[in-house]
């Protein structure tokens, strides 16, 4: 049976409550890291074996809230005695900065005590993970929306940022990412999906519903709420069953908590 374990539920604003973005999804045996948001090292060490079991680490986008803890991540599974390889797939532009990164943080490949394999993500293009699983990431605009009109942005710098579509066996889970604008999504919804884990921070919950309106989804898990939906996440639930009422369940959930599909 599926299941999605949320280790951080959190915006990109810092909350005494919720960590940065992260979650495992537990599909066909394989245990998948989605995007490394600090502090995923000591939230993933809770949960058991998971340090030395992932694997993969799949990230959507550079956004410190979804990377940061990834040096971290490496040291801890060095620490922890991990052997087994870790692949880790993420945008073309940031692999060379974060292979700098770790060895700036005294960490070398070679001491990990494990390999590492890097892959960039291709649009639309399918990864097999192996056990009937495959990955395939769909490019969106969130990146190159809001690094445009940063203070010294450098305009002609790749901005990649990616939904994620994982399906195995009749299971088919989107991970959102971060999006410039849901409309992004419809795409991705033409099939029969059984759960969307979307974000809602950088639009209405409205315009999300009017996408999701009319399309074969079983179950919508709500993550990295704006300040405003984080307030009364029990009224936001509501809302959105309201407007979706052909959806099976509405989730909002807590850090640490484990959904079963």
């Amino acid at each position: 049976m599926p299941s999605i374990s949320f280790l951080g539920t959190g915006q990109g604003v810092p909350s005494e409550d919720r960590f940065f973005s992260s979650s495992v999804l537990r599909v066909a045996g394989l245990h998948l890291l989605v995007d490394a948001g600090e502090p995923c090292i000591h939230l993933l060490s809770d949960r058991g074996t998971l340090v030395s079991d992932l694997d993969a680490v799949l990230i959507t986008h550079g956004h410190v809230d979804h990377i940061g803890g990834l040096p971290a991540l490496l040291q801890g599974c060095m620490l922890r005695k991990r052997i087994k390889r870790l692949p880790l797939y993420m945008p073309e532009e940031m692999i060379a900065p974060l292979k700098s990164w770790i060895h700036a943080l005294y960490l070398t490949e070679e001491g990990l005590g494990f390999p590492l394999e890097w892959h960039a993500w291709k649009s639309g293009e399918i990864t097999f993970m192996g056990a009937g699983v495959s990955v395939t990431p769909h490019s969106n605009s969130h990146l190159a929306s809001c690094y445009k009109d940063l203070p010294g942005a450098d305009p002609s710098l790749p901005c990649s940022s990616y939904a994620l579509e994982i399906t195995s066996d009749g299971f088919r889970c989107i991970f959102s990412g971060d999006l410039a604008d849901p409309a992004e999504l419809a795409g991705l919804l033409k099939d029969p999906t059984s759960v969307l884990v979307s974000e809602l921070s950088h639009f209405p919950d409205t315009e999300l519903a009017d996408v999701l309106r009319g399309t074969d989804l079983k179950v919508l898990c709500l993550v990295h709420l704006s300040d405003d939906y984080s307030e009364d996440r029990g009224e936001l639930k509501a809302r959105m069953e309201d407007l979706l009422p052909q959806l099976d369940d509405v989730l909002i959930p807590d850090d640490g908590e484990v959904l079963d599909f």
